[in-house]
Order: C-alpha cells, then structure tokens, then sequence
C-alpha cells in the first residue's frame, strides 16, 4: 500500500461529516451528547476513524431491531 492509499486514522469535523454524510453541525452535535468521541490536538478537533464506523454500526443495529 503506498501513501495515496492510505486513510486517515482520525479526522476533522468537515472531514468526518463528508465521510459518514452527515452536516458538520451534526457531528458536533454528536460530539457535544457523547455520541461521538472527539480530541484535541493543538486548536484541532479530531474524530478516530473507529469512532465514525461504531456510529454507524450503532446506527445499523438500530435500524435492524426496528
């Protein structure tokens, strides 16, 4: 795997929006209830990739049992 193929371990709010198709304001609504991890590094907020694909599991599981 070269460098063009490698994917962020963690990313930017605007970033993590694009990737789970949600509006940056909802994912910093995420973070604000807990419902996504979020940290600090310098003045950036970032989200761990991993936080992003257990939202959506979460959010599959829901839709399953429904």
């Amino acid at each position: 795997m070269n460098d063009s193929q490698l994917q962020p371990l963690a990313h930017s709010p605007d970033k993590a929006a694009i990737r789970i198709g949600k509006s940056t304001r909802s994912i910093y609504e995420l973070i604000a209830t807990g419902e996504i991890r979020s940290y600090k590094d310098g003045k950036r907020r970032l989200i761990p990739d991993t936080e992003l694909q257990n939202y959506v599991q979460r959010k599959m599981a829901q839709a399953v049992a429904a």
